[in-house]
């Protein structure tokens, strides 16, 4: 199901089956997507599905799951790539990147938070072509956690691309609870999303209709 909220357009579904829809004619700026970790966390997702929402999903291999996020990209990005990705998984991310059309531009260390403590996470940053990068992004983005590094790693691309003719629109094909749907509406760039559980997909349309009401006051 897909639903529009102003400028912002957001999909219930499994990202195996494709975004056409959502994305229309739609290409996009930057994508920037914190998916599943590996076959284990395939599976966790798709339990959690179950648990929250009542929806059996019967998970990817792992293959086919990479398949879908970087197809997505090469098909729709003309811009910015940007992965989060456990540091196990490096080699895979970067050759699955480059196999997609994108230039490595290397992986900026960021943490995240399981469990009460704080673990290292890789964040992959690709290009079309050699696109410039704003000076000293890499050291801006390092060593954050949580929406502090979709923030510093967003905002300055943003800019970018409002300044280089690129399409004003960030993609999260795996958007969760929404923070790079936040990114997008406080830089300025259109959102587009999809999420497979309903729940989590709520808390991204929450912000979507919060800043729509909020324009539309002025």
């Amino acid at each position: 199901m897909i639903r529009q909220y102003g400028p912002h357009r957001v999909q219930h579904g499994d990202v195996n089956k494709g975004i056409s829809g959502l994305m229309g004619t739609d290409r996009v700026g930057i994508m920037y997507s914190d998916p599943p970790w590996g076959q284990g966390n395939i599976g966790y997702w798709a339990t959690m599905n179950r648990k929250m929402t009542g929806t059996i999903t019967v998970p990817a291999d792992l293959d086919t799951f990479l398949s879908s996020i970087f197809g997505i990209a090469a098909t729709y990005v003309d811009g910015y790539l940007l992965i989060e990705y456990g540091p196990r998984w490096k080699d895979m991310i970067q050759e699955r990147g480059v196999a997609a059309g994108f230039t490595a531009r290397g992986i900026i260390p960021i943490k995240y938070r399981g469990g009460g403590k704080v673990y290292p996470l890789d964040l992959h940053l690709f290009t079309r072509g050699n696109l410039p990068l704003p000076p000293g992004y890499v050291e801006h983005v390092s060593d954050t956690l949580g929406y502090e590094t979709v923030k510093r790693a967003f905002y300055p691309l943003a800019e970018t691309v409002r300044s280089s003719g690129l399409p004003n629109i960030g993609l999260d094909p795996c958007c969760g609870m929404g923070y790079t749907a936040q990114a997008c509406i406080d830089s300025g760039l259109a959102f587009r999303g999809n999420e497979l559980n309903a729940k989590r997909l709520a808390k991204t349309e929450a912000r979507l209709q919060k800043a729509v009401a909020k324009a539309a006051k002025g």
